[in-house]
């Protein structure tokens, strides 16, 4: 497998069944997904919807500036990008004239330094993703271990945030062959979603 683009992981809804072994949860940001990927002498990022050539890189060339010297060679990250003021601003980050400030939440590591390591559990990428010296708009989303779905979910709306996501700490990052993987590892609890 080679080092970006890929097709990234995609979370599937929670339908209210028993959760095994060790979960992890984080806040379900309403933002765009993207991918930055540096390589040996270039970085680039993408959307998620690879179909469409969603080469972001020209139009947030400024932002990527900003990482470029933070995170080694030949690694890919798995963010999601938001703005200060929410989600409708987002559009207006690809514009001359931003209309918000930049906020990029990093939430995964896919390769690092040319090694893929979608088979190392989650919680050994998370290690690797804190020992990157990520800076402003640059920011690694906080997870915690859960406990209550329920009190979980009350805590991320009352914050703003679209819902909550739920990841298995042992799984491991399934990139997809033609399209996005979803997959019973990372679970999704949106405002909107009805549970049993």
């Amino acid at each position: 497998m080679s080092l970006g683009p890929i097709w990234l992981m995609q979370p599937i809804p929670y339908f209210g069944e028993e959760l095994r072994g060790d979960w992890a949860v984080e806040p379900k940001i309403d933002g765009w997904r993207m991918q930055i990927i540096k390589y040996k002498d270039s970085i680039e990022c993408w959307g998620r919807r690879l179909e469409k050539r969603p080469n972001w890189t020209e139009r947030l060339g400024y932002l990527l500036s900003i990482i470029k010297d933070k995170i080694p060679k030949n690694t890919l990250l798995d963010t999601e990008l938001f703005t200060e003021k929410g989600r409708r601003y987002i559009p207006s980050l690809f514009a001359r004239h931003h209309k918000a400030r930049p906020i990029i939440y990093v939430f995964d590591i896919v390769y690092l330094e040319g090694e893929f390591l979608g088979e190392m559990p989650l919680r050994e990428r998370r290690r690797l993703l804190e020992s990157l010296r990520l800076c402003p708009p640059f920011y690694l989303l906080r997870q915690k271990r859960l406990e209550d779905i329920e009190t979980h979910v009350k805590e991320a709306l009352n914050k703003g945030y679209e819902g909550i996501i739920l990841k298995e700490i042992a799984s491991p990052y399934e990139v997809g062959r033609d399209g996005p993987m979803a997959t019973i590892y990372w679970r999704k609890i949106k405002s909107t979603m009805r549970r049993p």
